[in-house]
Formats: C-alpha cells, structure tokens, sequence
C-alpha cells in the first residue's frame, strides 16, 4: 500500500518537474539579442529637401542636399549687400541643425573677428536666411527621423 502511495505522489512530481524543464529551454531559445550598438555619428538617410528625394543613390541624395543648401544660403547672402572696404579672404563655418521634424536652425557660426567687424550684420543675415529654407525631410536612423547636425563653410571674397 506503501508503494501505491508513493508511486501516486511520485509520479505526477517527475512528469511536472520534466515538464517544467522544459519549458525553461523553450523560454531560452525565445529570447532575441538586441543590437544596442549604435554609430550616432551616422544615418541611414540625409535630410533632404523635396526635389532630392527621387533621387536613389545615397551619396547623390548627399550632395544634392549639400548643394541645395548651399544655393539657399548663398542666394540669401546676395540679396543684402556685404560690401567691405579691405580685401576679405575668410571662411566662415556654419553649424546648422535640423530637427526630427525636418526645421533647420543656426547652432553656431564661427567667423573671425577681422571679418565679424568687417560685417557686424552677417549673424542676422545668416539667421534670417536660414529661418526661411524650407522644412526637410528629416534624417533617418533604424527607421526613426533624428536631429542631425552639420557644418557648412562658406567662403567669403571680394
């Protein structure tokens, strides 16, 4: 009787705990690893404004929106006229920055302080000219649209 009553408590323990086991290992082999490397000094996608986004190369899309850019700024920088008395022959470098929602701001602009004196208007300018470019199409990182930042230099001569 003894014997019956072990079997019947032993039993159903070794066909849970078997059980049990295994469906630890299936638990194990469900887990995914997550890549969390992420190269935050690159995208996937540039911003891009809308005439270059047909374009199907990723380094085309690059340029074409690096000298669409450019076009804008300088365009901008016609308008108003900058004329200096000395000869200039400097490089200024313009941090801009566009959002995850595609809008372009002025971080910073390194100019010298021969030229900033030479143009003590071309910060406003510059901001001015830069509130005006259109919204981009932001930049794109693991399907995500991130804040993206860049230096644009422009060379100013008379």
């Amino acid at each position: 009787m003894l014997k019956k009553f072990l079997y019947l408590i032993l039993v159903p323990f070794f066909i849970s705990s078997c059980s049990y086991f295994q469906n630890q290992t299936n638990k194990k082999n469900t887990i995914h690893e997550v890549d969390t490397l992420v190269d935050f000094t690159s995208v996937d996608a540039f911003p891009l404004f809308p005439n270059c986004t047909e374009i199907p190369s990723r380094e085309k899309q690059q340029i074409c929106f690096q000298m669409e850019m450019s076009q804008h700024i300088y365009a901008s920088l016609k308008k108003h006229q900058l004329n200096a008395l000395e000869l200039v022959n400097d490089t200024v470098l313009v941090k801009l920055k566009v959002n995850a929602e595609g809008k372009t701001t002025l971080s910073n602009v390194e100019i010298s302080e021969d030229t900033k004196n030479k143009f003590p208007q071309f910060d406003s300018i510059l901001r001015v000219s830069i509130s005006h470019i259109p919204i981009l199409k932001p930049a794109i990182k693991r399907d995500m649209p991130v804040t993206t930042q860049f230096v644009l230099p422009i060379i100013l001569k008379n």
